[in-house]
């Protein structure tokens, strides 16, 4: 239930993500000075913000900057760390050592502070988009620490008797990660993915509640830090809506995650 209750979560943010157009009363820019900072009505269901715009449509666009991070970061996350964990769990020995000292300095770099002069510097640079850097830079930062997850479970696969066959039959190195290492890692991959968007997800807001997030976009983050803090006392709603928004997904991923990882593992699913 719990799994169910999960992914009706993630579907309606993946939803109003989509279609935000035809989900959003109003447009997330669209000023209204007369109605300004009002509580809930029949026609702004969630009030307004110090301008007059629509505090639940604004919310709508911004699950769509949360999801294209969460998403874009952690399929780029998850392609390298598959790549790397599984090359260094089935070749092992020095190439195996060499790889996880680089990871090991991978994981010692503060990543907050990388994210945050990596978006310095490109909040700086004209015509680049802010969103893209984020995902990329969130993504590469995440590849070290699931690596070393796929890494473990590669070492217990490689020596099973059916990879020890392929190896016998004359099966190249491709071919046994291909069919032998692959399928049997990508319940893994799949589940650390899912959980992995709610972490992504926390990025992407603080990063946005310290003001280097898209500029002139909203998002969840950035409601929070501007209208949030500066207006909370005469509108409240302007500081909690972003944060239940943003810890509703959370929750989700993760308990969706759970429930796919009892799924997968024939062990949990025994139990």
């Amino acid at each position: 239930p719990l799994g169910a209750v999960g992914l009706g979560i993630v579907l309606t943010f993946i939803i109003a993500a989509v279609f935000a157009e035809q989900v959003a009363p109003y447009s997330p820019d669209k000023q209204n000075l007369r109605h300004r900072l009002e509580g809930p009505s029949a026609e702004h269901w969630l009030g307004t913000d110090y301008t007059g715009r629509d505090t639940f449509s604004r919310l709508i666009y911004g699950a769509r900057i949360s999801m294209m991070v969460g998403f874009g970061a952690v399929f780029i996350g998850s392609g390298g760390a598959a790549a790397l964990g599984i090359v260094s769990g089935y070749l092992g020995g020095w190439s195996d050592k060499i790889i996880q000292r680089v990871v090991e300095a991978w994981q010692a770099m503060p990543g907050l502070v990388i994210l945050l002069t990596i978006l310095g510097i490109v909040r700086r640079m004209d015509n680049v988009n802010v969103v893209f850097a984020m995902v990329l830079a969130i993504g590469l930062l995440s590849i070290a620490g699931t690596s070393r997850v796929i890494r473990a479970q590669v070492f217990t696969i490689r020596h099973q008797p059916y990879v020890e066959a392929a190896r016998a039959l004359g099966a190249g190195h491709v071919r046994i990660i291909w069919y032998c290492i692959l399928p049997n890692v990508f319940p893994l991959i799949l589940v650390t993915m899912t959980v992995g968007l709610g972490g992504v997800i926390l990025a992407e807001a603080s990063l946005s509640f310290l003001g280097f997030g898209p500029a002139g976009e909203p998002s969840w983050g950035q409601m929070l830090s501007i209208d949030g803090r500066e207006h909370m006392r005469r509108q409240p709603g302007l500081a909690i809506w972003p944060g239940v928004c943003i810890a509703l997904a959370v929750f989700g991923f993760n308990i969706f995650g759970d429930a796919l990882r009892d799924t997968l593992d024939p062990r949990l699913r025994q139990r």
